[in-house]
């Protein structure tokens, strides 16, 4: 879908952050399968295009249905939450991020960041990176009680910053998310990966092959 010219124009972006920001894909996916393992189950990677997206509490009912574990939700978070803050230096920061932030701030465009990652992770990786300085806003899934594709987490991060939903543009990486994006009336540029290329993103305002190509676009 192309941009209409008479749409309104973008006062904020708003950042998915795993997958989008950072290339943490390849952490999820080591410290998920160490939990399958550790609960002596065979896994499959199948059941990570569903859980892509969502707030640990949901990814977690879904790995413990699709599997059949014994385990509670809240243990299956708690462990992966130990598991994942064990070590981040596999973390990388995806190509073009610094660039675009620069540019938006020179067009004075508000940026939040929008995750379904918990808030100790989301704050660890800002941090180690330095970019917690450089966001208006940043709301994580411990703060909202929907997950993507549930609009909840665009429209608080819209809220926090006080831009009208119209006048957002969200960057995504996975189904749930650009669905999210569009459930909330936004503009939403997808950002396939290896992870995620085959997934729908049939509802998105376009498909980028990276942040680097961004800015010609605002």
């Amino acid at each position: 879908m192309e941009p209409s010219s008479n749409m309104e124009p973008i006062r904020a972006v708003l950042f998915d952050m795993d997958g989008t920001m950072f290339d943490t894909e390849k952490l999820w996916g080591a410290v998920t399968r160490a939990l399958a393992a550790s609960y002596a189950l065979t896994w499959d990677e199948r059941v990570r295009t569903q859980m892509m997206g969502k707030k640990d509490s949901e990814a977690l009912a879904v790995f413990k249905e699709y599997f059949k574990c014994t385990a509670t939700v809240d243990e299956l978070v708690a462990r992966r939450r130990e598991l994942i803050l064990t070590d981040l230096s596999m973390v990388a920061v995806n190509p073009g991020l610094y660039e675009l932030l620069d540019v938006l701030e020179e067009k004075g465009i508000r940026k939040a960041v929008a995750t379904s990652s918990f808030r100790q992770l989301t704050d660890a990786l800002l941090s180690q990176f330095q970019l917690t300085e450089r966001f208006d806003a940043i709301v994580t899934g411990d703060d909202v009680t929907k997950s993507k594709p549930d609009p909840e987490i665009f429209l608080e991060a819209a809220r926090r910053v006080s831009i009208e939903p119209s006048a957002c543009l969200v960057l995504e990486d996975a189904q749930n998310g650009v669905e999210a994006a569009a459930n909330a009336g936004m503009r939403v540029f997808a950002l396939p990966h290896d992870d995620s290329a085959h997934h729908d993103f049939s509802r998105a305002t376009r498909v980028l092959g990276s942040l680097l190509e961004v800015p010609a676009l605002l």
